[in-house]
Parts: C-alpha cells; sequence; structure tokens
C-alpha cells in the first residue's frame, strides 16, 4: 500500500483548487496579474481554463514566464518560490531566456504535488499526485520527450450494491445535477450545488429502492461521490453549483504509466535549486524584493514568481510587505481548495475482474447504496500490463478523517469498500464470499 496525505502536508494544505462559491475566472485572473513590476504568482490556482490540473500548472508558470520577460530584462535575477510543475517550468523558461534563477523550495525534493513514490514492491510506477491527462498537446510532447509513457483509459463503470450484486448505472444524479445548475444560472447570486439542489427541485429524489435494490435517491448519492468530490475534493455545500461538469466523469483520458518524477527531474536539471528551504516572508519594492527564509538567511532578486500552492497562500506561513493587493487577497481567500488522497494498492491476484455476472470489462469501480470512504477505484493495472493494482480517490471529509489514521488504521478503513468486489455474485442471485 502506499497513500498520499496532501491535506496534512504543510507544503501543499490540500490537493488542488476547486470553483468555492462565490470564486470566478475573474478572480483567477486576478491573481495571475502582476504586483507591481516585481512579483507574479503562479500555479494551477491561477489557470483559468485548467485548474487543478497538471496542463494549468504548466501553463501558469509559462504565463508567469512571460509576464516576468515583459517587465524585465535579461540578465536580472529571477527567485521562484516553489518547485513544482508550475516553478520548475517557468524557471526553465527564464534561464533559457538569459535570466539569472535561483529556485527555492521548502521540501527536500523537487516536484511539490507531483510525487513518483518509492515503490519497488509494486509493479507499476505509483504516483501520489495525479495520474490522469486530459488532451494537451504540448504536454504531451513534453512528457514523450521525457519518456514518460502513457496510455488511453477509457472509462468503464462498474456500480455494485454492499451485497455484491452488480447493477446497472443510472443517469439519474447527472440528470438532478444538470436541473441544479440550470437553476442557479437564473438566480441573482451565486449558489452551492447543495442550495441549488434544493432550490431547484431536483431534490428530494424518491428513497424507494427498485429491483435492483437502489433508489433514485441512492443514484444521486452514489454521482457526488464517486464523481463531484473526486473531481473537486469538495462537498455540494462548498462547491459552487457551476464548479462541475457531470458529463466529464465518462470521458476518455490517458493514463500515466511511467514515472512523473522523470518528467519534473528533466525540468529541473541544471537550475540552481535549493531545497529544504522555507521562505516565510516576501518584502517588495519598486526596485527589488528580498525574501527570508525560516533558518534566518535572507537573498535579493529583481523579481520573483511566487509559486506555491494555494493552500499554503491561505495561511500565514508566508507573509508579504506590504500587503497584498486587495483583489489578490480577495483571490486566495475565495477559491477553495479540495482536500483528495490517492491510496494504491497492489494484491496477489485482481479478484475484482473475475466474477462479474455481467460479464462486463470495467476499470471504474464504484458501490451504490454506501457512502464509502473511497469514492471510486481505478483498475490502473489493467492499463499497465494487467498488474493486479487499484487507486483509490479519497475525497473531501472522507480524506480529511482518514488522513489522521495510522496506516494500519487506513488500510482497514480502505478495505471495507472493496469487499463486494470479492463478492462472486451468481446468476441465480446467490453469492459466495471470495476468501
Amino acid at each position: 500500500m502506499r497513500r498520499s496525505r496532501w491535506g496534512v502536508d504543510p507544503y501543499s494544505r490540500g490537493a488542488f483548487s476547486f470553483d468555492s462559491v462565490g470564486a470566478t475566472e475573474e478572480l483567477r485572473a486576478t491573481l495571475a496579474e502582476p504586483v507591481g513590476e516585481r512579483l507574479v504568482f503562479a500555479g494551477e490556482a491561477t489557470s483559468t481554463d485548467a485548474a487543478g490540473t497538471w496542463q494549468g500548472a504548466r501553463a501558469s508558470g509559462l504565463r508567469a514566464a512571460a509576464d516576468i520577460v515583459r517587465l524585465g530584462e535579461p540578465g536580472e535575477r529571477v527567485a521562484v518560490v516553489g518547485a513544482g510543475l508550475a516553478g520548475l517550468t517557468a524557471a526553465r523558461t527564464l534561464v533559457d531566456a538569459g535570466f539569472e534563477v535561483v529556485v527555492i523550495e521548502a521540501r527536500d525534493r523537487v516536484g511539490g504535488r507531483i510525487q513518483s513514490a518509492d515503490a519497488d514492491d509494486f509493479d507499476i510506477p505509483v504516483e501520489l499526485g495525479g495520474v490522469f491527462l486530459t488532451a494537451s498537446g504540448a504536454l504531451e510532447a513534453d512528457l514523450a520527450e521525457a519518456s514518460v509513457d502513457r496510455r488511453p483509459f477509457d472509462p468503464v463503470v462498474e456500480a455494485r450494491t454492499l451485497d455484491g450484486a452488480s447493477v446497472p448505472v443510472s443517469d439519474v444524479g447527472r440528470r438532478a445535477i444538470a436541473e441544479a445548475q440550470r437553476w442557479a444560472a437564473t438566480q441573482p447570486s451565486p449558489e452551492s450545488l447543495a442550495s441549488a439542489l434544493v432550490g431547484s427541485g431536483a431534490v428530494p429524489l424518491p428513497t424507494t429502492a427498485d429491483a435492483s435494490g437502489v433508489s433514485p435517491a441512492d443514484w444521486l448519492i452514489h454521482t457526488i461521490v464517486s464523481g463531484v468530490q473526486p473531481a473537486t475534493g469538495a462537498t455540494t455545500a462548498m462547491l459552487a453549483a457551476s464548479g462541475i461538469d457531470p458529463g466529464q466523469f465518462l470521458e476518455p483520458v490517458d493514463v500515466v504509466t511511467g514515472r512523473m518524477a522523470d518528467y519534473i527531474e528533466a525540468l529541473a536539471e541544471s537550475l540552481d535549486i535549493g531545497v529544504s528551504s522555507t521562505v516565510v516572508r516576501v518584502a517588495y519594492n519598486e526596485d527589488r524584493v528580498s525574501l527570508r527564509l525560516e533558518a534566518g538567511e535572507s537573498l535579493t532578486a529583481d523579481r520573483v514568481i511566487i509559486a506555491l500552492p494555494l493552500g499554503v497562500l491561505k495561511t500565514d506561513m508566508v507573509r508579504f510587505s506590504p500587503a497584498l493587493p486587495l483583489l489578490h487577497q480577495r483571490a486566495i481567500s475565495t477559491i477553495g481548495v479540495g482536500s483528495l488522497d490517492t491510496v494504491w494498492l497492489q494484491f496477489e491476484e485482481p479478484f475484482w475482474r473475475s466474477g462479474r455476472s455481467s460479464g462486463s470489462e470495467a476499470n471504474v469501480l464504484t458501490l451504490v447504496g454506501a457512502t464509502p470512504d473511497v469514492g471510486v477505484w481505478f483498475d490502473v493495472g489493467a492499463a499497465s500490463g494487467a498488474a493486479p493494482v487499484l487507486m483509490g480517490l479519497i475525497a473531501a471529509a472522507a480524506a480529511e478523517r482518514l488522513e489522521a489514521l495510522d496506516d494500519d488504521e487506513f488500510r482497514a478503513a480502505v478495505l471495507v469498500g472493496l469487499v463486494p468486489y470479492a463478492t462472486d455474485t451468481t446468476q441465480d442471485g446467490e453469492s459466495d464470499d471470495a476468501e
């Protein structure tokens, strides 16, 4: 087993940004605006079209570097705070443009929320950050150049009840969310998805089960737990009604089957990077920027790129002097940070691929009629040569709760949700639990 704990990581404080109630593209664009001519922000939270993704992080690094090139001159010294994908992309671009660049990273490694785990006991590479990639020609080319393999992943979703019966997946939940979104779009002020579901009349849904033992209300919960929350890391009360596209759950993507660390290391090669160096104060004026480190050292630069996760910016870990403009502060406080963790499990046998009464070749495993800690499991081993490996996503309140458990308690908690997939449901309705 390998697991992430991004919420309690002091250098991430969450997985990625999401559109909370009141968050807008304009706020993200504001956060991306240079402060004076000395300070520029980068990171997926500043992306208006690909927030929460590798593509958004990479694009933000390119945008921040372009801002520095526009504001400054080659030969100037630029400090980049944060050695994640956004920061390293910006640093590499500026070095190539003739700037003197120093990267400062609080962790003892580069990559930020991209982390290839040390997992020699697994048959495939283990990524504790994201593993799925939507279409992005530029990033795909970069990954290919770094020899990071990927394969198409066409989601085929299976839903099982607690007794192990496989049932056809209903679109009741997606239709209810779409109805709520249409209603929210007509309201004078922003609405959460939870309030929109109620205000639109999409809920309450009937709780009477059909012949399969599942009710319409169960299917809405299934859509939220296995789709909305893993996609955003947020509860429906925190998420803006417009902050999710229900159709995205079934879209084909690529799954990364190589090591993202190889790409990160290629970006970082020959850069001047100081790890285990935490910036606690950024002072800037019309002429320069001064950075104070936790250990007491300081350094100056002509300009600085802040490529820290939004979750860190929400804390007082880094203080700005003078304070950031009010619109930047509003963006930081309003845009949400999702709670999402991954768990990787390797088994001796892929028990979930056998005993299916439906005969489906499902690669996305979910439960209906329950609220499991792991909202959705992906058969990533099937995309990587049929290794018996599952990757699960743990979102929102479940992620926050499970992060507090030790490994033994955590393992016991997440395995409960796989019991229905270790149940061989026969054609006559009887079932036998797998050993």
